[in-house]
């Protein structure tokens, strides 16, 4: 059985070219640790995984901004449209971050990021300040709240796999840790991951491969996972139930 080691490696730079320019549908699962190295084996000779500086596991780290009164949480919720999240994320392994805006639309999700310093994770400086305040005028005619401040980080460590041909590609997360900023935490159970696939339709090779051993897509955001866990209640509790039992 073939498993991450025995993948071709592939950089960055390609991946991002072979995305380039290209409508991509997020579909996400929880996958059984038990089934990746199943899953490895049938599509190696097909996808590549991504390496850099001899690294193909990379830590990342996201704090995410919110109001006192939780507005980004309830505009998720609520399911208004348009709607922003901001947060910094560090690549701990290269210490590169990036202050990024999410800005959800009527049909597509609008991604801008700028470099921050790592030094700055975590805060919005004013340079983050007026680069938020320029991206929702122009993508959403809205300016931001004035009251953002540190609400939850994300902890996970990351694989990625690349299609060898077009612009597919897959995420695993693992080791996942969702906590506060009053310091409680939830943490995805041993023996479980977290999978983003990312197609042109949602019908990848990998999407076909998780569907067939049973794993049906998810809507999962960390964000509003942690907050609904750890801070407010979440009108969607019941039915998301089986995502929320894999976290401890």
């Amino acid at each position: 059985m073939r498993d991450l080691d025995d993948l071709a490696p592939v950089t960055l730079e390609e991946l991002d070219e072979r995305a380039a320019l290209r409508r991509r549908v997020d579909t996400k699962y929880v996958v059984p640790v038990e089934r990746l190295r199943d899953l490895i084996g049938r599509v190696a000779d097909s996808y590549q995984v991504l390496e850099i500086d001899g690294h193909r596991r990379f830590n990342y780290e996201s704090v995410y901004f919110d109001t006192p009164d939780l507005r980004c949480f309830h505009d998720h919720v609520a399911g208004r449209r348009p709607r922003f999240k901001a947060r910094t994320r560090l690549y701990r392994e290269t210490g590169v971050c990036f202050f990024e805006v999410k800005v959800r639309m009527a049909d597509e999700t609008v991604k801008r990021q700028r470099p921050q310093d790592k030094g700055e994770h975590g805060a919005v400086t004013e340079p983050a300040r007026r680069f938020l305040e320029e991206t929702l005028r122009e993508v959403a005619g809205e300016g931001p709240p004035d009251d953002l401040a540190p609400t939850l980080s994300t902890r996970y460590e990351r694989i990625t796999l690349g299609a060898r041909e077009g612009g597919e590609r897959a995420t695993i997360d693992l080791a996942v840790e969702l906590r506060s900023m009053d310091d409680r935490s939830a943490s995805l159970r041993d023996g479980y991951t977290l999978m983003e696939t990312k197609s042109e339709d949602g019908g990848g090779a990998v999407d076909r491969l998780v569907r067939d051993a049973g794993h049906e897509p998810l809507s999962i955001s960390k964000y509003r996972l942690g907050v609904g866990l750890l801070l407010a209640d979440d009108p969607e509790s019941a039915t998301a139930q089986p995502l929320r039992s894999c976290f401890a």
